[in-house]
Order: structure tokens, then C-alpha cells, then sequence
């Protein structure tokens, strides 16, 4: 499989120890929103704004959805393994990682990034339309959510500087519900973006905390190790088939990109539906990025923290 741009797959490069400016320089923006953000909060309570933050992202709903999948992944698995295995317990270092400090993250990210677009381009929040009713603007918001997700994850794909932060979503060869959380928190930065549709129907609608964790369990469901197409709704919708196609090992990773809608695959001729009950082998070509399967015992603390750290140096 051909490495996608910016994709380090020397060993010895890796191992050079230059350091990558790109991902410092998307580290510096991330600490200068992260500061407006709280900035920003300062009026209604970081810590509490970042608790809401916590709850709505992955709190009980979010955290009960992924545990009901998770066992009914070791009941109807597309791929037999222990309940134990290495995937599993680094992903789960993962989802407490991503509960703890990603979440707030966001949240402070979020905050900095919408106050400073709303005060540089005022013009982007949608006046108040009285006519409409405040779903309709919902909805919309969801859908431009989707769209500008699509949009972000093929830039992390197609752009070196991205895709070195997003390769360690890739990296994972045990694929689960769990997987949802494998990510590098700098990635957050580049999906700032979706938080545009939010901001703009701001004068119309309030988008409900609710709505925002049923987009997050439906986006975190396609990543669940089972055969599910869901028949010809997985014709709109992502399933869990359908997005594994995304994390073959082999072929084209710039595919089947969607998060909840099928949608913008299909318009842009990336959409590959699963043909077949064949079980796709997941991960990277190679192991580029280092992963917990490797070795006779397992290192999770160290594989963790050197995911973490690989970006930042070639």
C-alpha cells in the first residue's frame, strides 16, 4: 500500500529526531485558542462549561452506548478476539484519555475558535428568521456538521501535516467501537471547522446536547467489530462494514470517509460498499506508526505516550 502524503514510514527517520515545525506550529494554535477559549468561558465557568462539555461528549449516554457495543461485539464479532486483547485495553486508555483531557480540549478549543470567528466575521451568524421553525435550522446544522467533516477528514488524508496526527487512528489492527476514541488530540484543531454551522444558527436555534450525543454515538458505531450493513439504509447511513472498508490495510485509505451520512462519499465518487462477508484485515501496511501488537508482551504506557509524541519529530 503506497503511504499517504506526509506518512513517515522509515524507521530510521522516525528515529531521527527532528522535529516536525508543522505539527508545533498546529500545537502553538491549539494553546492560543485553548487560552482564548478559556477567556471566553471566564463569564459562565470554565471548569463548569468544560464539565457540560464532558457529559454531553462522554458522559453516561455516550460511555453506556460504546460499553452495550462493545459486548455485542464479543457476542456477534465480524472478527473473533479476546475481550482483552492488546487493541482493546490501549483503546481503552484511549477513551479515558479522551474523557479526561481531550473533552476539555475541545471544549476550550471550540470556545476560542467560534468567539474569535463570530467577532472577525460577524456576518457568517444567520439573522433571526422567525418564519422557520428552530428544527429546521437543526437539521441543517447537522447536515453542514457532516459535510464539513467529510471535508476535514479528506484534508487529513491529502495534507502531510495533518495526516502525521491522524495515521495513529489508522494504526489500530484490532478495530472496535473502542477505536473511536484512538486519536490525537491535536487532530481536534483541524475540525474545528463544524463548529461553523453551530455558530451560524445561533440566532435561530439552540443546537440540543442531545442531538450533538447522538451524532457522537452514531459516529462512533461504524468503527464496531461487526458484519452490520444495516441492508438499504446503509445505503445514507455509515456502517460498521462500509467504514471498515476505510481502515483496510491494503488500498486506498482516502474512502468511505463519511461519519454519519453516506452522502458526501457518494457525490464525490468515494464510496465503496462491502461486497461480500470477507472480514477486512485493519491498520497500517508496514506498522509506520508503532503499535501495541508488536513485541512478545505488551507496552501500553509507552506505546500510548509514543503515538502521542511521534508527529512532532521525523
Amino acid at each position: 500500500m503506497a503511504a499517504e502524503p506526509g506518512f513517515v514510514d522509515s524507521p530510521a527517520r522516525r528515529g531521527a529526531g527532528r522535529l516536525c515545525l508543522p505539527t508545533v506550529a498546529v500545537a502553538g494554535i491549539a494553546a492560543w485558542l485553548s487560552w482564548l477559549g478559556w477567556e471566553a468561558l471566564a463569564q459562565y465557568g470554565p471548569v463548569h462549561s468544560i464539565w457540560a462539555g464532558q457529559f454531553e461528549l462522554a458522559g453516561p449516554a455516550v460511555t453506556g452506548f460504546v460499553l452495550v457495543v462493545f459486548l455485542i461485539e464479543q457476542v456477534w464479532p465480524a472478527q473473533r478476539r479476546p475481550l482483552l486483547a492488546r487493541g482493546h485495553l490501549l483503546d481503552m486508555v484511549y477513551m479515558l484519555a479522551h474523557a479526561l483531557l481531550v473533552v476539555p480540549l475541545i471544549v476550550l478549543l471550540g470556545a476560542g475558535f467560534s468567539g474569535g470567528l463570530a467577532r472577525a466575521a460577524p456576518w457568517l451568524v444567520l439573522p433571526r428568521f422567525s418564519a422557520v421553525p428552530g428544527w429546521c435550522f437543526v437539521v441543517a446544522a447537522v447536515l453542514a456538521i457532516d459535510a464539513l467533516d467529510w471535508l476535514v477528514h479528506l484534508g487529513n488524508h491529502r495534507i502531510t501535516s495533518l495526516w502525521r496526527l491522524h495515521a495513529v487512528h489508522h494504526s489500530q489492527e484490532e478495530l472496535s467501537i473502542l477505536t473511536t476514541f484512538r486519536a490525537h488530540p491535536l487532530v481536534q484543531v483541524s475540525f474545528l471547522v463544524t463548529a461553523v454551522p453551530i455558530l451560524a444558527i445561533g440566532h435561530n436555534a439552540v443546537t440540543p446536547a442531545a442531538v450533538l450525543t447522538a451524532y457522537a454515538c452514531l459516529g462512533a458505531l461504524p468503527h464496531a467489530n461487526v458484519r452490520w450493513t444495516y441492508g438499504k439504509a446503509g445505503l445514507v447511513l455509515i456502517s460498521p462494514a462500509y467504514h471498515r472498508v476505510h481502515h483496510s490495510a491494503t488500498g486506498r485509505l482516502d474512502i468511505n470517509l463519511g461519519t454519519v451520512f453516506t452522502f458526501w462519499d457518494v457525490l464525490s465518487r468515494r464510496a465503496v460498499f462491502p461486497a461480500g462477508k470477507a472480514v477486512i484485515p485493519t491498520g497500517l501496511s508496514g506498522r509506520p506508526v508503532p503499535v501495541e501488537q508488536s513485541g512478545d508482551r505488551p507496552r501500553f504506557a509507552r506505546t500510548f505516550l509514543t503515538q502521542w509524541a511521534e508527529p512532532f519529530t521525523h
